[in-house]
Parts: C-alpha cells; structure tokens; sequence
C-alpha cells in the first residue's frame, strides 16, 4: 500500500482539561496535558499536527502509548514522564498501530515489553526498507520550506507553521542519515489481548482495515479513556482484507455498547479528542461502506457512476467537515474496498507504487500495456488517474505526466477533463501550440469550462 495516501487530519474538540504549554524539545514548543489521575499526554508544536504520546501511571508500572518518529523526541518525552509521575518504573510500550510516526521511536524503550498487533511488525520492517526514498523526499521538503520562508509571502503564522515543519523535518532527516535500525513489538496479538497492570485494565482490540491493518483501539475503563491511534481522525477503509471487517465490526460495536464507561476519545495526533457522536457516526458509515461497495461489485455496476453518486455530501452529510474525513479519503476507501471484493487490481494503485518508487519512468509501458491487453483484470477511475498525473507535473516530471494524462484520454476519451489536463502538462513544458490544440478540444466537449477560454486566450496571447 502507499505510503503518500496516508493524510494527517486534525480534530477540534477540546478537551476537558486543557494542555498546558510547558518549555520546548529540540526547539519545538512542549505540550503536556493531564487528561486524568495519572494519565498525561505530549506532543511537540503549535502548529503541526504531530504524534501524540500517552502514558498512563499503574501499580505495575508506566504504560507509554506510542512513539514517534523522532527517537530525540520520544528520549525527551520519557525524561518528562519520570517527572511527571516521579518514578522511572516503565513496563510496556504500546504501538497503535505500525506506521512510522508512531512506532520510530521505539528503540528508546527496548528495556520494556513492547505490544502491537500481529501485523505491525511487517509495515515497521517495510518503513526501514523505504529509508532511501525517504531520505530523498525529507531533504526535498526540507528545501521546499527553506524556499517558502526565503520567499517572503508568507504571513506571521505560514511563517510559524513551516518553521516548526523544517525542524520535525530536519530531526527527522538526521536520524534517517544515522543508519537506524528498526525495533520491533516483544509481544503481538490478533484479535485482543488484555493487560493487567493491578488498578488498571488495558484491553487491546483489533481495529485494522481502516487507517492500517495494525491499527488497535486500546481501552483503559478504569480511566474512562478509549485510545483510537489513527483509526478516526485520519478515516477511510484503507486497508485490511475481507476477513479483518467482521471482527473490525464486532469490536467496535462492543466499545460502543459500553459507552457509559468512556470519557475520553483519544486520537493519535495533537491535542483533541472525538465525540461518541463522531465515534458512532464512523462506524455506521464504515458498515454502509461494506455493503454497499460489496453489493456494487457483485452486481458488477458501473464504478464511475457509483462514485459519481456516492458523495459524502449525497450519502453521509453527517461526515461532511467532520474531523479526518475529506472527500479524498472517501473515494480511497471505495477504492480499496472495491479492490478486495471485485478481485480486481487497483490501476491507481499500481501507479501510485511506480510514482513512490521513483519507477514511473521505467515502469509505465509496461503496466499501460498490461491494462489494455487484459481489462478485466484492472478497474480504473478517471479522476484517480487524472490526480496522480498532477502529482507528476507537482515534480515538475513533465514527460512522464504527458504519458499518464494521455492514457486518461485513451481511456476517456469523451472527457474534457481529461484534455484538459493533458493541455495544461504540455502548457507547463512549453509547448504551447500543442496545449492550444487540446485546450479547444476540451472545450468543444465542455463549452461552459471558464478556466480553458482564460487559457486559450493566454496562450494565443503570448503566441502572438
């Protein structure tokens, strides 16, 4: 799976107890908050939506709930716990779930016994083997954000905002560039596991096929506090097979039968927390994702019509400006849902792990000429393919956009759209008499798209 779907969102409710801002780490503000007796939660930044890393004081120890992925960051954070609590007693670590930024740091905690779900292990081994493509985005952005303070176009807080984005980025690199290691779970379970830690209970629950395969909600009832990683406030069905659901279903359900022993809704980054609306409101939604994406691909129904429908703002109101849900995280869920009950292969998907391999130039024919020789075998949508030939142009890959963008038009070839965008990467290469041609033939398809009349009359403009 791609490593560039998964998008950070923010929540907004507040908390009951609000944080107090104490000091920095590695020159990013600190923020503690005391969410009950004994349990607290970090995290670093104003501004940035960073991990959030919890731990909770029992008889038999301190409970850590996820790293991140800066070790110097989760090193200051533990020397903060042992203030916080005065005792230096740590016992488990517990990763949420196996994506980077919640399992890096784990190596600062190797003397504890460290529990994830069984699928963990293989998505933090296949972080460490994606270091090099890493390496070159980190410093990528790193210059990208140096070029956007330099410019000067920024106000007081895009300032602050990129500011605190160069120094996680920065840390971040520096590790990347010390030959790390990965540190796996000690302990690992599939469907729940429960720890007893004397006055406290931790009861661990499969949650994958959402955020990831290995995402857990992890219930402390005696604290009244549910921890949910990144399973509600980055959503979607994004992963996970046909078997996960049922007890992905079964599990949530059972937490939201017990609701009268919940507070606290604890997302995995920053500094808010969910509703049980919310809660509730995303599981309904994940149970008509199920069935009806299911019915869809047994039936065989058209899925671009479907999509064309099947809108947040058509079906689930309730989830429009939600807190993690956006409309792209919407059609990634039927994407991947699609995916697992057709049988069929993602074109998308294929592409989008060439785009991540810095492999699309090399392994493009290739895969063009495997989709139009067998059909059947790949379902593809317009608007998908359209958005990854824009993450190309975005690398200022012209070339490799044009061949991706000119397949859309094979494949749609009544969209002006799709024309639309072939013009505009042959405008962005410069040359203008072929974008003028394909910007009057997106046009003759579409004669009320504004935005191709302003570029025609541009480019005959600056022909002339």
């Amino acid at each position: 799976m791609s490593f560039n779907k998964v998008l950070l969102a923010g929540v907004i409710i507040t908390l009951m107890v609000l944080p107090c801002l104490a000091d920095s780490v590695e020159g990013l503000p600190l923020h503690i908050q005391k969410i009950t007796a004994n349990v607290i939660r970090l995290w670093v930044g104003n501004y940035i939506g960073s991990t959030a890393v919890s731990a909770i004081a029992t008889q038999k120890g301190i409970v850590v709930i996820d790293s991140t992925d800066i070790p110097k960051v989760d090193q200051a954070f533990r020397k903060i716990i042992e203030k916080e609590f005065g005792r230096n007693d740590f016992k488990y670590l517990i990763n949420t779930h196996g994506h980077r930024d919640h399992t890096t740091g784990n190596g600062v905690y190797s003397d504890c016994q460290i529990i994830a779900h069984e699928s963990a292990a293989e998505m933090i081994k296949e972080n460490f083997n994606y270091i090099p493509q890493r390496i070159e985005r980190n410093n990528g952005d790193i210059q990208r954000l140096k070029n956007e303070i330099e410019s000067g176009k920024l106000n007081d807080e895009q300032k602050a905002t990129v500011n605190e984005r160069l120094i996680e980025d920065t840390l971040y690199g520096e590790f990347l560039e010390s030959s790390p290691q990965p540190v796996f779970p000690t302990k690992t379970f599939r469907d729940k596991l429960v720890l007893d830690c004397g006055d406290v209970t931790f009861e661990l629950y499969q949650g994958g096929g959402t955020h990831t395969q290995s995402d857990i909600f992890i219930l402390v009832p005696q604290k009244g506090v549910l921890f949910t990683g990144d399973i509600l406030a980055t959503f979607g069905v994004l992963s996970g097979t046909a078997a996960d659901y049922p007890v992905l279903q079964k599990n949530w359900k059972s937490l939201i039968d017990r609701k009268n022993e919940i507070t606290y809704y604890i997302p995995g980054h920053w500094k808010s927390e969910l509703t049980f609306k919310e809660f509730q409101d995303r599981f309904n939604y994940v149970n008509a994702l199920l069935t009806d994406v299911k019915a869809l691909a047994d039936t065989g129904g058209n899925l671009d019509r479907f999509i064309a429908d099947y809108t947040l703002k058509n079906k689930f109101p309730y989830l429009v400006d939600s807190p993690g849900v956006t409309d792209m995280g919407h059609w990634l869920s039927i994407d991947h849902l699609y995916s697992i009950y057709s049988g069929k292969v993602s074109f998308g998907n294929a592409l989008e792990q060439l785009i991540w391999d810095n492999n699309f130039s090399a392994g493009f024919d290739k895969l063009k000429e495997d989709l139009l020789k067998a059909k059947d075998r790949y379902f593809y949508v317009e608007t998908d393919i359209n958005r990854l030939g824009y993450t190309l142009l975005q690398q200022q890959k012209y070339d490799d956009a044009i061949k991706l963008f000119e397949l859309n038009v094979e494949l749609h070839p009544a969209s002006w759209n799709a024309y639309y965008s072939l013009a505009e990467a042959y405008y962005k290469k410069g040359d203008k008499v072929k974008a003028l041609e394909l910007f009057k033939k997106s046009l003759a398809l579409n004669a009320q798209n504004e935005n191709g009349k302003k570029f025609i009359a541009q480019i005959e403009k600056e022909i002339k």
